[in-house]
């Protein structure tokens, strides 16, 4: 079995509007969800309410809370910021259905080895990289971002204001 036939055997199709949450910071949440429609920002809030943009998810993207996976509660929030629809995994279906099914193991693994990866650039970037090389790498991966995400969004994303978003610009 490989991830597309699971996502037919088990995965639910979900509709969400604009600014709905799928998740909270805080809630328990076991599900493994693939973005088939829309854009979605994954987000921290700290103790004050201060926003930390922690990626923004196209379709074909996949997320989950790890943390909520393993029996504990989503470290961030999920906010669709477009009409979006999802496919809804159960966890517990996937490691009981790829427990005795070494293709599909694999196929779990690469995706954890895609969350990791794509965590330890978002690192990366965030300490090593100055916010207009951490723009300039968005842009490469993303050239019409702008069309998308607001402009309040990428700022956020990148750790620094609006106007120094628009410095950033104008060069």
């Amino acid at each position: 079995m490989n991830l597309n036939d699971l996502i037919k055997q088990f995965g639910t199709s979900q509709n969400y509007q604009k600014n709905t949450n799928v998740f909270l910071q805080g809630d328990e949440d076991q599900y493994l969800y693939v973005i088939q429609e829309g854009v979605l920002k994954a987000y921290y809030n700290d103790v004050e309410g201060k926003e930390y943009i922690k990626s923004f998810l196209f379709p074909g993207d996949n997320i989950a809370s790890t943390q909520a996976l393993n029996r504990g509660r989503c470290s961030f929030s999920l906010l669709c910021l477009k009409d979006t629809r999802l496919i809804k995994l159960p966890y517990q279906k996937v490691r009981e259905t790829a427990a005795n099914d070494l293709e599909l193991a694999n196929a779990i693994i690469e995706l954890l080895m895609s969350f990791a990866m794509k965590k330890e650039q978002r690192e990366f970037e965030l300490l090593c990289l100055s916010a207009e090389q951490r723009y300039q790498n968005l842009l490469k991966g993303f050239p019409n971002i702008s069309q998308q995400i607001t402009q309040n969004n990428i700022a956020r994303y990148l750790g620094i204001t609006p106007v120094a978003l628009s410095r950033i610009k104008h060069k």
